[in-house]
């Protein structure tokens, strides 16, 4: 199956409108990175601030990351603890005031800017 038949069959649609996908198993993910970071030293609301589920890329995002330097051991750190996951991308966020400081993605399927106009609503 091509990779754009395969991301379209992945997102249900009703009525010509996304539906939000729902994986539970990144709850136990979530948590195993939340360990792993614990285990390098890495304190919550300290070094970051959250551990977000990316339920529609099937992938986990560590944000509100105070430093460059943490978020380069972060994106390490997680980048071994799924390296099938080839979707990554650690950035300086500046625009979301709750959630400002570097951030850290990491997905099994890529972002798709086409589905995210909900986002760009005001």
């Amino acid at each position: 199956m091509e990779l754009r038949q395969l991301l379209k069959s992945r997102v249900r649609k009703r009525r010509g409108e996304m539906e939000f996908e729902f994986h539970p198993e990144l709850f136990e993910l979530r948590t195993q990175v939340i360990e792993l970071l614990a285990e390098h030293d890495l304190v919550w609301l300290s070094d970051y601030g959250a551990v977000d589920l990316q339920h529609d890329l099937f992938g986990l995002e560590v944000t509100g990351i105070q430093s460059e330097q943490v978020a380069i051991t972060i994106q390490q750190l997680v980048t071994g603890m799924f390296p099938y996951w080839p979707h990554r991308h650690t950035f300086f966020e500046d625009l979301n005031i709750g959630e400002l400081g570097w951030k850290v993605m990491i997905s099994r399927y890529p972002h798709n800017v086409e589905y995210d106009e909900w986002k760009s609503e005001a």
